[in-house]
């Protein structure tokens, strides 16, 4: 008696398996002598066969005017199931990083008040010392931070030297960089294009930063979102002067 349930197992529904069987009992079959055979009506006999045949497990053979049925050999049918389980291994690193990616956790901070500055400066520092890196500042009108914090920046400028912490800055034009002694570098962009609200993307971190009453800081942990901006920044720099 044949187990059933392995032939569901392999993607079989109960009416393919009962003419699967019965083809490999009988040999080849018309439609109409599988629904006499299995008691099945004859239109789930056809559009179980018709699945039957799309999935590989029966070949279909014109025999006059007559479509005849036969059931593929097991041993063939093992082999068949052998190579989707190859080719599955073979797409299987991508699925993984698919799902790992997917997994991925994405982490959002807001702080608000006087000490966003700080906040925002010392995560930049915290996350890129160890190994260096790049940060990307994007609509940086300086002159805000620096008014209420010349110290801190001061500091924030002898890390970036120390750590080897490069920078890439877009400012508007008409305005210097504040950074000079290290590896900060500017780039200028139309007042009209410019949005005083500066936006910093370092490691897989990107910082916001809203000047008001009170100022925010919004850091977003993700480095799919980190990526994003990236790629916008460059297309922005390379437009810069």
């Amino acid at each position: 008696m044949v187990n059933k349930d392995i032939l569901k197992q392999i993607g079989l529904t109960d009416y393919e398996s009962e003419l699967y069987l019965a083809l490999l009992q009988y040999g080849q079959l018309s439609a109409y002598e599988l629904a006499e055979k299995t008691g099945m009506y004859r239109q789930a006999t056809y559009d179980a066969l018709n699945r039957l045949v799309e999935k590989g497990y029966v070949n279909s053979v014109k025999e006059g005017k007559s479509q005849k049925y036969s059931a593929v050999h097991p041993d063939l049918v093992l082999e068949y199931l052998n190579e989707k389980t190859e080719s599955f291994k073979e797409i299987l690193p991508t699925l993984v990083q698919l799902d790992k990616k997917a997994k991925e956790p994405l982490m959002v901070e807001t702080y608000k008040g006087k000490n966003i500055t700080r906040i925002a400066l010392r995560d930049i520092i915290s996350r890129l010392k160890e190994n260096g890196g790049e940060v990307l500042c994007t609509a940086v009108d300086e002159s805000l931070p620096l008014a209420k914090n010349k110290t801190l920046l001061e500091q924030y400028e002898r890390d970036l030297i120390n750590y080897k912490i490069k920078e890439r800055v877009i400012i508007k034009e008409g305005q210097s960089g504040i950074f000079k002694k290290g590896t900060s570098k500017y780039r200028k962009v139309r007042e009209k294009f410019f949005n005083q609200n500066p936006l910093q993307v370092y490691g897989d971190n990107v910082q916001i930063i809203v000047w008001g009453n009170p100022d925010y800081l919004i850091i977003i942990r993700s480095k799919d979102v980190a990526e994003s901006y990236k790629k916008q920044f460059e297309l922005l720099w390379q437009t810069a002067k």
